[in-house]
């Protein structure tokens, strides 16, 4: 008969990857290498997760578990849409959201060459939900696609700016400023850059 899996083993797993990945780009981890960092065999990472992408999701969820951000509300007012933005792509002066973002950037920038569509799925759900909140709140119907897509790229290039920047950004203000310009009714637009 065969054995049970220990139910606390999936989770110390994920938190021994989390630790290594403070210090390691994904590029440089396998399930392998994620072996010898536990302890053990791949066996366990591939018995409890299937791929190395599927455990780094698995951390990614650990650290910054998307059900904790609240749902946009087409008809929140002002004031929650700047909340929902710094709650979806801010915080990142913690350092566990700091992870969760990188790791989020990496997995997503390559996706795509290994046929997975994760972060795809996720980012056109982040612009449906501000496209419904633009359409709800003055946007002609027309311009709201388009406001929406362009808000959600600049909030995800202020969370990048930050993953990469030589000096801290404040990230959280930047997400309130998007908010701003799309409760004033004007779609958002890049913002500066800055050199180190």
């Amino acid at each position: 008969m065969p054995r049970k899996p220990d139910p606390t083993l999936k989770p110390a797993i994920i938190e021994k990857v989390a630790q290594h990945l403070r210090t390691t780009r994904t590029e440089d981890v396998s399930v392998r290498s994620l072996g010898r960092v536990l302890g053990t065999s791949a066996y366990p990472i591939v018995y409890h997760f299937g791929t190395r992408d599927a455990l780094i999701d698995a951390v990614v969820d650990h650290l910054d578990p998307a059900d904790a951000a609240p749902r946009l509300d087409p008809t929140a007012d002002d004031d929650d849409l700047a909340r929902w933005f710094v709650a979806r792509f801010g915080g990142l002066d913690d350092p566990d959201r700091a992870l969760a973002a990188r790791l989020t950037f990496e997995l997503g920038a390559v996706e795509a060459l290994g046929g997975r569509d994760r972060e795809h799925r996720t980012h056109v759900e982040l612009v449906d939900a501000v496209r419904a909140w633009c359409t709800a709140n003055g946007h002609p119907e027309s311009d709201a696609p388009a406001a929406a897509r362009a808000a959600v790229l600049a909030a995800r290039g202020v969370q990048w700016g930050r993953v990469v920047e030589c000096e801290p950004t404040d990230v959280d203000a930047a997400l309130r400023a998007i908010a701003g310009t799309l409760s004033a009714g004007a779609r958002v637009t890049s913002g500066p850059r800055t050199r180190c």
